[in-house]
């Protein structure tokens, strides 16, 4: 290098100059183990791994593959890749909701079951921000959208099997699994999301027979759910459905073609059991089960009366039922069975408004995403027709802590900052002048 007096100087080398290609490599390796982490992680919460192949069980799969997402996430930080986000001020909601979970230990009516909680809302918090992280490009968006897509038609398989055989069955004819889908209500909800996403994936296939064996395997989802009896998975599906329409934007005539043949076929095919169950959702005085619901409704009313801003600690609705439980709700506590009276029950009001402002942030992001121009606009229709399904189940279910909602929401994050890339650089001035010389 020509110094000012004509001598040549030597360059020096800086080690970050030596180390920066390294760093970069290293940076991109751990992003994509993380990524596979993700997938693999969403793999294991639907499909139940540990109990097909009972060799696994020991393993703790669900734990190693939430180590593999963390752990990529936390290396590509430590080696000067991107931080973690949680998608602007979503970032808010979520430490809000973290938060309040972790300190309602202090004020619990069950600090017990509130430290825990306090735990898992640390997990849930972990998950959304790996999704929205890690999932940084519309390949890896699309694989685990994939991975959770096919990973649904595991629990659907062996639900429309106990049914078709007897087996197990709730009441005698409410087919569920194992694990955490040992409740049908549970399985039917994780069904709702994965059927949606693999109902709008099915368009980015070219091939005739590809398209055919989706759709059947969307059959199989959508049997799935019906055999489990849940009127509110029920609920959540036509709503997802209505969601995928009008998701759509351009192709709404031929998503409702589809949606059309979906219905029909479940108005054929849906056993009659199924349908005056269903019936009972308006005639609620006449089914115990929705009186139950009603109860814990009144119940959550009376909490929120009480202790609107603190709550009665996480994860303790069941605990406080003798004290807050109408006189006339019966002795045997239920669940909040809902997931907004739920979080304001047991985390207060202000905490409710921030989980609800995450919710919203999210949802808006994959309408955003499903822009005509947007590079994952199959993927956030399927994402939003998802939620907004697995929301109105929740609706009759709460489960807040929940590791598919978490996971659903970071993907929305996800979807939204993939397509804010694209727009910027679609935006973005192209120079075209020659260069000088």
């Amino acid at each position: 290098m020509p110094g000012t007096d004509g001598t040549t100087t030597p360059k020096i080398w800086v080690a970050g100059d030596r180390l920066a290609p390294f760093a970069n490599r290293s940076t991109s390796f751990a992003a994509k183990i993380g990524a596979l982490g993700v997938g693999v992680f969403a793999i294991t919460i639907w499909s139940l791994p540990q109990y097909l192949f009972p060799a696994l069980e020991p393993m703790r799969v669900g734990v190693l593959t939430a180590g593999l997402m963390a752990g990529g996430l936390a290396l590509r930080w430590f080696l000067g890749g991107a931080a973690p986000t949680a998608g602007g001020w979503r970032v808010a909601g979520l430490a809000i909701f973290v938060a309040s979970a972790a300190a309602s230990q202090l004020w619990s009516v069950d600090p017990a079951s509130s430290h825990w909680a306090a735990g898992e809302a640390l997990k849930m918090g972990l998950v959304y921000l790996s999704a929205a992280s890690l999932l940084d490009s519309a390949g890896r968006l699309r694989k685990v959208a994939w991975a959770i897509a096919l990973a649904g038609c595991v629990p659907s398989y062996y639900a429309v099997y106990n049914s078709l055989n007897g087996i197990d069955l709730l009441e005698g004819y409410r087919a569920r699994w194992l694990g955490t889908f040992y409740d049908p209500n549970r399985l039917a909800m994780a069904v709702v999301i994965s059927s949606m996403l693999l109902l709008s994936l099915r368009t980015r296939l070219r091939n005739t027979f590809a398209r055919a064996v989706v759709l059947g395997l969307f059959g199989l989802q959508v049997w799935g759910v019906i055999v489990t009896y849940s009127r509110g998975a029920a609920l959540g599906l036509g709503v997802g459905l209505v969601a995928f329409v009008l998701a759509g934007r351009g192709n709404r005539a031929r998503s409702m073609a589809v949606v059309g043949a979906v219905v029909v076929a479940l108005l054929a095919l849906a056993p009659s059991r199924f349908w005056s169950r269903t019936e009972t959702i308006a005639a609620y005085q006449e089914d115990l089960s929705a009186q139950g619901r009603i109860d814990a409704w009144r119940t959550a009313g009376n909490i929120l009366e009480r202790r609107p801003l603190t709550g009665i600690g996480a994860a303790a609705f069941t605990s406080a039922w003798a004290t807050y439980a109408p006189d006339d709700a019966g002795l045997h506590p239920y669940v909040a069975h809902n997931l907004f009276l739920e979080v304001a029950a047991e985390l207060g009001v202000p905490t409710l408004v921030a989980f609800l402002s995450l919710l919203f942030a999210c949802l808006r992001g994959a309408w955003l995403a499903t822009d005509d121009r947007s590079p994952v606009r199959i993927e956030a229709r399927g994402i939003l027709a998802a939620g907004g399904g697995y929301l109105v189940c929740q609706m009759f279910a709460g489960f807040t802590l929940s590791f598919f909602l978490f996971l659903l929401l970071g993907m929305a994050t996800a979807a939204q900052r993939i397509e804010r890339v694209e727009r910027a650089a679609r935006g973005r001035p192209i120079d075209l002048r020659p260069e000088a010389g």
